[in-house]
């Protein structure tokens, strides 16, 4: 049964369609969508669906992993968008972007059924966010105690480039905002950022001018020091890279571009070990990915879905004991696009 939350929690077997759009300037695009998958039994996974086919509205919901009671937890409102979200490490809240169609975006929190969505980051804000183009793609740590996300600062130059793009974070209250990552140069842009296990470093996507081609990093969460590359050049990792629960493994997928092409990858943190876990035969490109919080399976978003027109749809996968995908099953069987999943601990719907 689909389901969509009532304000007062109160769940109705009624889908809701809501007639959402957003409007972002182009040059504050940014390749994207966030996972720290929290450690523990695997509870609901989050997703988000989008309601129009130029994939600019839509909502987040929850499910459970064998694909029962999908339940809409967000109801962004006429020409908005609530995406990029992350699950706090007990599971009981989720951490996720609000886009409107006037062109801007704020970081909300909301309880895992969708109780007291509340706002932490405006964007604009006060101090440095008083020249805030986008805050993109929070992540919760899992001591819980920050929320990392992409912070794009304006003002634009001639050539679109803003003044600042990369990783900040702030307390899940909104306080204590401070900069975890710099730009090389003046010419790059940092986005999707996760945490490790022990909330030490975060792995992020850096893309470098001119081309602006993306690879994998992993940072001290402190300072943004002591760089450390994951994906090799050439592969295009991008997307929301996950660390695995036990911290030996980063989940991450390469550039959906070249029809054949894609890949859902993983590798240590220290770039050693790179495997293919899935390819892009008969045409599958692969969306951002999480583990389970068990770190037996994961879940990740794939085109073409089980619909008609192919729109993308959010699958589990398990692994077998040399971290292989053993068995690849999908949850959603819409018509529409899901995808985004992250796995949290929050349980199960009955």
């Amino acid at each position: 049964m689909r389901t969509h939350l009532a304000p007062r929690g109160q769940r109705r077997a009624v889908r809701v369609m809501l007639p959402l759009m957003l409007v972002l300037a182009a040059a504050l695009v940014v390749v994207g969508v966030g996972s720290a998958t929290p450690t523990g039994h695997n509870g609901l996974i989050s997703y988000r669906e989008y309601f129009d086919p130029s994939h600019s509205t839509g909502a987040l919901f929850v499910v459970n992993p064998d694909g029962s009671d999908p339940t809409q937890i967000t109801t962004p409102g006429d020409g908005n968008l609530d995406t990029d979200q992350n699950w706090s490490p007990d599971g009981t809240k989720i951490v996720y972007s609000h886009n409107t169609a006037d062109g801007f975006s704020s970081i909300w929190i909301v309880g895992a059924l969708g109780a007291n969505p509340h706002e932490i980051v405006p964007c604009p804000g006060a101090g440095v966010l008083i020249d805030c183009a986008a805050v993109i793609s929070p992540s919760w740590s899992p001591d819980g105690k920050w929320i990392a996300f992409e912070l794009v600062l304006g003002p634009f130059n001639a050539e679109g480039n803003p003044v600042d793009d990369s990783i900040w974070a702030v307390h899940p209250d909104g306080s204590g905002l401070r900069q975890i990552t710099h730009r090389v140069g003046g010419t790059s842009s940092d986005g999707n950022p996760q945490w490790s296990p022990d909330s030490s470093r975060i792995v992020f996507q850096r893309n470098l001018a001119p081309r602006f081609t993306a690879r994998i990093w992993t940072a001290d969460s402190t300072t943004g020091g002591d760089l450390v590359g994951v994906s090799p050049p050439g592969v295009n990792g991008s997307d929301h890279p996950d660390y695995s629960p036990d911290g030996r493994w980063i989940m991450f997928r390469t550039d959906n571009g070249v029809p054949g092409s894609a890949k859902l990858m993983m590798a240590h943190p220290d770039g050693t070990a790179l495997r293919i876990l899935l390819d892009g035969a008969n045409n599958r490109q692969f969306f951002s990915s999480s583990f389970s919080p068990d770190g037996t399976a994961f879940t990740v978003g794939i085109t073409p879905g089980v619909g008609p027109d192919g729109n993308a749809d959010v699958f589990v996968g398990r692994f077998d004991n040399k971290m292989r995908v053993a068995s690849l099953t999908n949850i959603t069987h819409t018509d529409v696009w899901e995808s985004s999943p992250r796995w949290g601990t929050a349980p199960l719907l009955p």
